[in-house]
């Protein structure tokens, strides 16, 4: 069964984040220096590891394990991590605007196929979804920069948050989700 197949390679993907994930936060040294992994643990987890649990505790007349969205919650988090545990944010130019577009695409391609399943409305459009999707992403990189924000005034370094780069941030992610939520409603 093809979501079985793929529910096991998202558990692998959410192991193998969690893993980074503690190796950053107890070992802040070397790559993962300044980069609040402590911070980043909890919020970077616990996604896609709710969407696990509360499938494992599901009824019996509840669908199969929801795979879109589960991924939604995890790569973006994997890449991003997997990023710093490479160095390729401090060493590739415009890995972080590339990953922005990239991280909001699966984000929002996840999120709109997912409730795009008559949760929204059975009658609804496509352009209803691709507009549900797209302000979801909106709304997730705003919310995203505000934490990042929060953060960097915390006292974490290494950040290097300017305001060009947030403004890019905002574009790029919002131009991501567009695409991510449009190709989900075209294949919803």
């Amino acid at each position: 069964m093809p979501s079985e197949r793929a529910g096991r390679w998202l558990i692998a993907a959410q192991v193998l984040l969690l893993g980074l994930l503690i190796v950053g936060a107890v070992w802040p040294h070397g790559p993962f220096e300044g980069k609040g992994m402590a911070y980043r643990l909890p919020v970077f987890a616990a996604p896609g590891w709710i969407v696990w649990w509360r499938w494992r505790h599901r009824r019996a007349d509840h669908p199969p394990y929801p795979v879109a969205l589960g991924t939604a919650l995890t790569v973006p988090f994997l890449l991003d991590t997997l990023g710093n545990a490479l160095g390729l944010f401090d060493n590739v130019s415009h890995f972080d605007d590339a990953l922005h577009f990239v991280n909001w695409a699966v984000l929002c391609a996840g999120v709109t196929l997912t409730f795009a399943r008559g949760r929204i409305g059975a009658g609804a459009t496509s352009g209803y979804h691709l507009l549900a999707g797209s302000g979801f992403g909106a709304i997730a990189i705003i919310g995203w920069e505000a934490l990042e924000y929060a953060i960097m005034r915390s006292g974490v370094g290494g950040l290097d948050l300017t305001y060009a780069d947030t403004v890019a941030d905002l574009l790029l992610s919002t131009a991501g989700g567009v695409v991510g939520a449009a190709w989900a409603a075209r294949h919803r």
